[in-house]
């Protein structure tokens, strides 16, 4: 007997040595130490008296002795750095965390909010409570997590941002290489919930190197390992829906069959990682039209439900991952048949239907289904809604039903309404509701969809991203403004389609516009207001930190953030945004001021016309028409093309314009035929609708051109046939282009050059570093230093730098640039005038956006494709010609194509010789342009096209 009492007398003081001494490498140990404690020392004094004093062994005693010594000096050297830390205790945080985790379960049994704040809270204190020990790094990922799945509950971005702020701030803590994964795990995926809400690419780079960073630290046999490897393929979708590119969309589907069968490798399933790779597959095979890949998702997709029970709260998303994938193996069958499809197709459509078959109403039940397990301000909900939106319009075309029709639109409604759903996710459903509208005749509906999406716009772009994200955001759904002004004129309303054509194109090009806008009135009327919006268009203005910085070097600087890193600017900019708009919507309900920085309405747009009619050219796969402004009213007439003829046509003739062939009398048969093309489908229809006929000798009329989509691409001011001596648009009117009727407004409000100011920059760069020489450019500065009036200011050769253009520019009313110059089609802002330094620091459009020049009077751009945007962003008029005339000169004389070096010299001369005929004030360049226009036509290069064709005027 008295065996056992010392083995259970040392035990005893085993278990005190082992819990009191116990640090973070022993989470259990650590979170139950009082416990333990309390059990040895039980155990040890009970021990005690079963073992007569004289029966004790010599080590009886000082073992025990040794293990309360040991918990002794544990807890007064945790006591001494928790008092060093100014905290009363420091056991708690254990107890915190285990809380912490427990609201999260209750969180995902109940789905009631305050459990993930009172998470939240816990989390906190366990940080808290643990610093300095190892727990502390595992605690930091805890409430990473928490703050995410609130936000991924809530929508609330400021939680995102904490998110990733305790993320960043933790990684230089130490702890194991498990907690580290942990951590940078769930940073990883708090960027990209991040990139996905704001579209900052930096966040998707970011989240993409922590991703693959925790996966380095474990072994693939890891418990952590499933669970990294299905966020990093989270994070690889993303990359697939930012840049297109299918080898992302491979790698997400492989990093996610690596992590399930790491799991299935010790023994367990994790349930949601198969309902994702339901999803991953469904995507690749909708995308590449590979059935195999949606008959495997469809398979693990009842598979995984058939393992949930309905009280799972996975279950409403594996029953909307089945059902999408159902929907889409349904609809790829008809993918590359001959049949033709029942009704045309809108813009946006993205589904195809063959015929009702239970696959499809099995589809519908699942999407039912999931509906009524989700609470109704669930962000989630509004996929659910657009799937059985989807669906329901599927089953209606296969077998028509005014109740489907009717709930398919219901459905499309709610998601694109929904009040906690992501603004793409709206967009989404409000195309799908536009489409479906239009494809049943209900135009007026359409409309009213496509006005709600317009409206959403601004928001894919907010001021707290760099320049490309914003672009980047504002293309995602090309061709929206098109096609809302194609329902609108089918709903036989002109002035509408105009409008939406206002609002819906150059929406980045708009909100600068709104940015600038003068104070002047506002000053008088209200100058609380007007001082409140300068400083926060000062903030707005300022350039962020350029992207490869990290922050380090600032661009440009907000006032009074001098020591700002990019974070906190970042949260300047939106803080700022959401100012901006409660200050507009404090000046709109000011009598006088209902429309200030608003794009134009209706009547505004009459209003410009009275200087000569605007005309909207707008091609779509419905229909093509021009709308014509007048100041009698707005009127459409049809125009007999299709954007696929108007891309061919558009094609040919810049292949007879391409260098080498611009020159060649030979090759420009095929571009007078194309001209001949532009005035019998485009312009002849458009003018017969905008002008009266005019009487032969007299002023020709002024006539301002706002092309759309691939019709951006044609000259139309060169529209009409020339060789065979008909009628040509040249010889019936004078043409100016503007990216969009608020560019006009803008361009002629700004107040003229200063009085006396008259001189001019003249920038020539004859031989850039890797660039071919321009031999005329030096001879092309002179000419225009001789011809100028006043004080010329010429920076040729090494002296044509960045920093030196910039300083330059304010101080002159006039700009002439001899030089090359780069088009980027893909991300616009960086097309770029070619001067000395252009390798190293290029001026850009972002540059020269940035500037605030008014007081300009004229840019002469004599570089090749300044007038010149991307295939993707033509709507949004991206390029050097806009940017200068947004930088505050309003006039711009730009090129369309690359020109021969000796011609753009020639045309110069000419250019210059004319302006002195007509002076450089209201319509004076314009008329300028076209004289030049017409003698090379006639004189200069009269079977050259591809040279005389190339200069237009952008401005009033």
């Amino acid at each position: 007997m008295s065996q056992w009492a010392q083995a259970l007398g040392a035990l005893g003081a085993l278990v005190m040595g082992v819990f009191g001494g116990a640090n973070w490498r022993f989470p259990f140990l650590e979170r139950h130490r009082i416990f333990g404690l309390g059990c040895g020392f039980l155990t040890w004094v009970a021990a005690e008296f079963g073992v007569p004093r004289a029966d004790r062994p010599p080590w009886y005693e000082p073992v025990g002795a040794a293990a309360m010594l040991l918990a002794g000096a544990a807890g007064l050297h945790r006591g001494h750095q928790w008092h060093r830390r100014g905290h009363d205790s420091g056991d708690d945080g254990p107890q915190h965390a285990a809380e912490g985790a427990a609201n999260l379960r209750l969180y995902f049994k109940r789905d009631t909010t305050a459990t993930l704040d009172a998470a939240v809270d816990a989390f906190r204190l366990a940080i808290r409570d643990t610093v300095g020990s190892g727990p502390h790094l595992r605690h930091h990922a805890d409430l990473v997590k928490a703050l995410r799945i609130r936000y991924e509950r809530l929508r609330n971005r400021a939680d995102l941002d904490d998110a990733v702020r305790v993320g960043r701030g933790a990684r230089s803590l130490r702890g194991p290489k498990a907690h580290r994964a942990l951590l940078l795990t769930e940073l990883s995926t708090a960027l990209r919930l991040r990139h996905e809400h704001t579209g900052a690419s930096a966040d998707l780079v970011q989240a993409r190197a922590c991703g693959r960073s925790a996966l380095a630290l474990l072994h693939d046999r890891h418990l952590y390992f499933p669970l990294c490897s299905s966020r990093l393929s989270a994070v690889l979708l993303s990359s697939y829906e930012h840049s297109g590119d299918p080898r992302d969309l491979d790698a997400a589907l492989a990093r996610m069959r690596r992590g399930i069968g790491s799991a299935a490798e010790r023994g367990y399933t994790r349930k949601a990682d198969e309902i994702r790779l339901c999803y991953l597959l469904t995507v690749r095979g909708r995308t590449a039209g590979d059935p195999h890949d949606l008959t495997e998702a469809v398979a693990q997709g009842r598979r995984t439900l058939e393992r949930l029970a309905p009280a799972d709260p996975l279950y409403p998303s594996c029953l909307h991952h089945l059902s999408v994938a159902l929907r889409a193996s349904h609809d790829l069958p008809a993918a590359g048949t001959d049949e033709p499809p029942a009704r045309p197709r809108a813009a946006h459509r993205t589904y195809r239907i063959r015929s009702s078959d239970p696959p499809l109403e099995e589809a519908e039940a699942f999407a039912r289904q999931a509906l009524l397990r989700v609470a109704d301000d669930v962000p989630e909900g509004a996929r659910y809604h657009l799937n059985h939106a989807l669906v329901l319009y599927g089953l209606h075309r296969a077998e028509p039903t005014a109740d489907r029709l009717e709930r398919a639109l219901r459905a499309a409604r709610a998601a694109a309404r929904h009040s906690t759903a992501e603004v793409p996710t709206r967009v989404r459903a409000g195309l799908v509701l536009s489409d479906i509208a239009a494809g049943e005749g209900l135009h007026a509906e359409a409309v009213t969809a496509y006005e709600d999406v317009i409206g959403l716009l601004p928001r894919l772009a907010s001021h707290e991203l760099n320049r490309a994200d914003q672009e980047q955001q504002i293309v995602r759904w090309p061709g929206i403004a098109r096609a809302a002004a194609t329902s609108a004129l089918e709903a036989h309303q002109p002035a509408r389609a105009a409008v939406l054509l206002e609002h819906g194109r150059g929406v980045l090009l708009a909100r600068t516009l709104a940015l600038r806008t003068d104070l002047g009135a506002l000053c008088t009327a209200h100058p609380r207001l007007a001082d409140e919006l300068e400083d926060v268009r000062g903030q707005l203005t300022a350039p962020l930190p350029a992207p490869d910085t990290g922050g380090g070097h600032l661009t440009g600087r907000v006032p009074g953030s001098a020591a700002r890193g990019p974070e906190l600017l970042r949260q300047t900019r939106r803080e700022q945004e959401e100012r901006w708009e409660q200050l507009l919507e404090r000046i709109h309900e000011q009598p006088g001021f209902e429309d200030f920085a608003r794009p134009p309405t209706a009547a505004r747009l009459r209003a410009q016309s009275t200087r000569g009619p605007m005309i909207y050219l707008n091609v779509t796969g419905r229909r093509s028409d021009a709308i014509a402004v007048t100041p009698d009213g707005i009127r459409s007439v049809p125009l007999d093309t299709t954007p696929e003829e108007v891309e061919a046509q558009a094609r040919e003739l810049h292949g007879c314009f391409a260098p080498g062939a611009v020159a060649d009398v030979r090759a420009q048969d095929p571009a007078y035929r194309v001209l001949g093309w532009m005035w019998d489908t485009l312009v002849a229809p458009a003018l017969d609708a905008a002008l009266p006929r005019q009487a032969p000798g007299g002023p020709l009329p002024h006539v301002w051109w706002v092309p759309t989509g691939p019709l951006a691409a044609l000259p139309l001011h060169a529209a009409g046939h020339h060789r065979e001596g008909g009628p040509a648009l040249i010889d019936r009117a004078v043409s100016s282009y503007t990216p969009t009727a608020h560019a006009l407004m803008a361009a002629r409000a700004r107040p003229g050059p200063r009085a006396g100011q008259d001189s001019r920059l003249v920038v020539a760069v004859p031989a850039p570093p890797g660039a071919p020489p321009l031999r005329s450019a030096a001879r092309e500065a002179e000419f225009v230093r001789g011809r100028a009036p006043g004080a010329t200011t010429l920076l040729a050769d090494t002296q044509a730098v960045r920093e030196r253009v910039l300083e330059e520019l304010p101080r002159h009313a006039w700009a002439h640039f001899a030089c090359h110059a780069v088009p980027d089609p893909k991300t616009p802002s960086h097309s770029r005038l070619l001067l000395h330094d252009h390798a190293r620091t290029p001026l850009t459009v972002g540059d020269i956006s940035a500037l605030d020049l008014r007081g300009s009077r004229l840019a002469y751009l004599s570089a090749c494709e300044t007038a010149v945007a991307g295939p993707r962003y033509r709507d949004e008029a991206i390029h050097l010609a806009s940017a200068f005339q947004l930088a505050g000169f309003p006039h711009v004389i730009s090129t369309l194509w690359q020109l021969p070096d000796r011609a753009a010299y020639v045309l110069a001369q000419e250019m210059y010789q004319a302006l002195e005929t007509h002076p450089a004030a209201g319509e004076g360049v314009a008329a300028a342009v076209h004289a030049v226009t017409r003698r090379a036509r006639h004189e200069m290069f009269p079977r050259l096209p591809g040279v005389w064709a190339a200069l237009v005027h952008v401005g009033p």
